[in-house]
């Protein structure tokens, strides 16, 4: 009788454990398609020209390129790009209509637990979240791309 109350404690216990681990979906910062425009009026943004460029290259060694206009999201207009944000490039970020330019460098990753579970956490529950980047060479922190007028 005591072999079956230790085995329906044990069992019981893991079970209680795995009810601690969860389950959520973490947005690692390789999959970065937004740009969050704060402050600018729709046609300024109805036509933005992405272009990334080989990290610390002075923005001379240009990579790829692509064209896109923002979408209004309540107080703010959101970019979504064609590929990724590939934080080990730099990018301009030139408003056609109005002539200004951004440059968005100086990524900065951290690696960060998405999942916990009780008493270790595996391996593959850590992601890369992106901690800071720069625009125009002012340092902005935050897991999302934002650029203020």
């Amino acid at each position: 009788m005591k072999l079956n109350i230790l085995t329906i404690l044990t069992v019981g216990l893991l079970l209680g454990i795995n009810a601690c681990c969860t389950k959520k979906d973490c947005v690692n910062s390789d999959e970065i398609h937004e740009i969050e425009f704060y402050n600018f009026s729709q046609a300024d943004l109805d036509t933005i020209a992405l272009i990334s460029y080989a990290k610390n290259s002075n923005f001379t060694a240009a990579i790829d390129s692509s064209i896109t206009q923002a979408n209004k999201t309540g107080d703010y207009s959101t970019v979504y790009t064609k590929d990724k944000i590939n934080t080990t490039h730099d990018y301009k970020i030139k408003l056609l209509s109005t002539g200004q330019v951004f440059t968005l460098t100086g990524f900065e990753i951290e690696k960060r637990g998405c999942n916990t579970c009780f008493p270790y956490r595996p391996e593959s529950d850590y992601y890369n979240i992106l901690g800071a980047y720069q625009i125009n060479g002012q340092r902005q922190t935050g897991s999302r791309i934002k650029i203020y007028r």
